[in-house]
């Protein structure tokens, strides 16, 4: 599946495009490197993205600084919610890098059945097709986002993408059973309408809210027990109704600034750290206690890193990218964190994907299956 009339310029570029993905080590296989080669990816942009507030036109056949845009490693916004905007609602083409590691974490085979949860441009489901040679569904709610992606998918040839506007949360069983399912957006847990429609041996890729953000993991049965094991860090827009209800014990995201407050700073009270490290100390935090969120205050450098202990009522504590801690409020809960980062080091600082977790819901009025309780893998313990 190719646009048989790309110019050898558009050629060139998207093998480049591919190229660096596996250079950076994000690509790790042939199947898929060649599915970022030959999908291209400006069929899949609406008319245009936006960014910086404006809409971007995208024409038939782009070229020169455009082009370069659309095939780098950049999340393109597709829709706002504005009211020009028919969707109603966000929704984008994610990272290329984020896909790329997702379609590895998958571990997709020529026949293999998938199931996409959220469509978003139809970009990925038509790579997905374009490495399995098979039926993908990509369900979404919203009859524009899917009436996009379907348009999108012909455009480009693919010839086994099925868009249907469904609720996510029920899947859609008339079309399973499915070897694999992907899902495309933020959520608390795994339907289970979703475990009734994978095979005994499928898996599920999904990013789950965790610590104030949506880190991937992969779904597996291991008997009768649900197990995910740690794949990256990631973050996407969050799903709505049932596929986002949080468990108690858990402190959601702060979506708003916390009031105006003096700061307290220890300095050096963590390593500095660069790249995915940061978010493997954040994804371990969201292993040891409900309250690691994402919080924001004046004041605070959001580009260094918004992990934070939050408790309401007695205070925050942050750890950011330079090692320095920043607490307001009760000082027990910087001396919590401090405590938290100490053993993080000491135990060698272990990466999301050295953690797995089981599961459960607690009773059948839970509408996901959440993560209830993190292991540390043997091999790195050792």
């Amino acid at each position: 599946m190719t646009d048989q009339t790309a110019s050898p310029s558009l050629t060139a570029r998207m093998d480049a495009y591919a190229a660096s993905l596996r250079e950076r080590g994000t690509i790790r296989t042939n199947a898929v490197e060649r599915a970022f080669a030959t999908v291209p990816r400006h069929l899949f942009l609406p008319g245009g993205y936006y960014t910086s507030g404006r809409f971007v036109p995208v024409p038939a056949e782009p070229a020169g600084e455009l082009l370069d845009r659309i095939y780098a490693d950049t999340a393109l916004m597709t829709h706002v919610p504005k009211s020009t905007d028919a969707a109603g609602r966000y929704s984008s083409t994610s990272q290329p890098r984020v896909i790329a590691a997702m379609l590895e974490a998958l571990q997709l085979a020529p026949g293999m059945k998938v199931l996409e949860i959220g469509a978003g441009t139809g970009y990925n489901a038509s790579l997905i097709a374009a490495i399995t040679g098979a039926e993908v569904v990509t369900i979404d709610v919203s009859p524009v986002i899917v009436a996009e992606a379907a348009k999108a998918a012909e455009r480009a040839g693919e010839k086994n993408v099925t868009a249907l506007t469904v609720d996510g949360y029920l899947g859609h069983p008339q079309k399973g059973p499915y070897n694999r399912i992907v899902v495309t957006c933020g959520v608390t847990g795994i339907s289970p309408h979703w475990l009734d429609q994978l095979t005994d041996d499928g898996q599920i890729v999904v990013p789950v809210a965790h610590g104030g953000f949506h880190p991937t993991l992969c779904v597996t049965r291991a008997g009768a027990r649900l197990i995910g094991r740690g794949v990256m860090s990631s973050d996407f827009m969050s799903a709505a109704g049932p596929l986002y209800a949080w468990q108690a014990g858990q402190t959601p995201a702060l979506t708003e600034p916390l009031q105006p407050q003096p700061l307290t700073t220890w300095e050096n009270t963590g390593p500095a750290l660069d790249g995915d490290a940061y978010y493997d100390l954040w994804f371990r935090l969201g292993t040891r206690t409900g309250r690691t969120t994402r919080a924001y205050i004046d004041g605070l450098d959001p580009v260094l890193g918004m992990a934070c202990l939050h408790e309401p009522d007695r205070g925050t504590a942050w750890i950011q990218r330079t090692g320095h801690l920043h607490h307001v409020g009760d000082q027990a809960v910087a001396d919590d964190l401090t405590a938290l980062v100490k053993e993080w080091v000491e135990l060698g600082q272990p990466g999301i994907a050295d953690h797995t977790a089981i599961l459960e819901r607690a009773s059948d009025n839970e509408t996901v299956f959440c993560p209830v309780e993190w292991h540390l893998h043997m091999d790195h313990q050792n």
